[in-house]
């Protein structure tokens, strides 16, 4: 069974995304496909393990975490597993995919040698560009878009409304305006959106309810009018409370887009789309 090792240097890559859509691929031409993620010290490998997991086109993927000396050839189909650079040796036999973030590395890390490199998040290009070995896809705003999850965890914010089970990511964070009679056209403008306003403003909140967020973060750590919930909850949008006011609230999530994990429907669908045209499926040789 092949085994392909998507690797890189440093965590926050795009590594996840690309052994995302890399299993994807294969496994819708009809190919056996799992997934894994190799344990490393600190980061995000435990979600990452379990996103691999939820993925139905990969079933037999490990439910956690695994070590890399624990991955052996079964005998058909094709694993992808993500691991640390400092992992891959553990590995036998594998093809290697280096990623590596805003540019291609001068040179591979010491006894890898990669079937190709993809570079995520290039500044000022856009699509995908190939240079001999190496793919470059540009800066993206779906691939780094943020989630409800990445915002609990920025601004330690309270899930006051439940909302939907959504498995969707927000290219856009827009800050409610002054007057509510622009505020519905005003939301309509972005798409994906999660947007911020103070506790109090409820024609804010039911404007904003109009213009279909995927969620709302109300400031001032107050609890809304009832109308905010009756509304919430019948549109199913989930809405969180920070204890901080507009302004510190928003200077807390300036980075939020450099922060995001890779997870969603929309952010393999995006990654699948880059990746497809290229040369990586040659490169592979599978």
């Amino acid at each position: 069974m092949p085994i392909v090792i998507v690797t890189s240097q440093q965590p926050g890559e795009g590594k996840t995304g690309v052994a995302a859509a890399i299993a994807r691929h294969y496994a819708y031409l009809g190919r056996p496909v799992t997934l894994a993620r190799v344990a490393s010290e600190g980061g995000n490998a435990g979600a990452d393990a379990k996103y691999f997991h939820s993925l139905q086109f990969a079933p037999g993927t490990p439910v956690g975490v695994v070590a890399a000396g624990d991955i052996r050839d079964p005998g058909e189909g094709i694993t992808v597993v993500e691991a640390a650079t400092d992992d891959v040796a553990a590995i036998q036999g594998a093809i290697v995919v280096l990623v590596a973030r805003n540019a291609a590395p001068k040179a591979a890390p010491a006894g890898l040698t990669p079937a190709v490199t993809v570079v995520t998040d290039v500044p000022g290009a856009a699509g995908a560009l190939e240079s001999g070995a190496t793919i470059q896809l540009g800066e993206d705003r779906v691939l780094a878009g943020f989630g409800i999850e990445d915002v609990e965890a920025v601004l330690k914010a309270e899930r006051i409304v439940a909302g939907d089970d959504r498995d969707t990511t927000c290219d856009h964070l827009v800050i409610a305006p002054i007057g509510s009679d622009a505020g519905q056209p005003y939301f309509r403008r972005f798409a994906s959106k999660a947007v911020v306003v103070r506790f109090d403003k409820t024609d804010q909140h039911l404007a904003a309810m109009r213009g279909e967020p995927e969620f709302l973060i109300l400031t001032g750590g107050k609890m809304p009018s009832g109308y905010l919930f009756d509304a919430a909850n019948a549109n199913g949008v989930p809405v969180l409370l920070s204890q901080a006011d507009t302004e510190n609230t928003v200077i807390a999530l300036e980075g939020i887009f450099d922060r995001t994990r890779f997870h969603g429907e929309r952010k393999l669908d995006r990654m699948a789309a880059l990746l497809d045209p290229t040369s990586l499926w040659s490169a592979l040789g599978l």
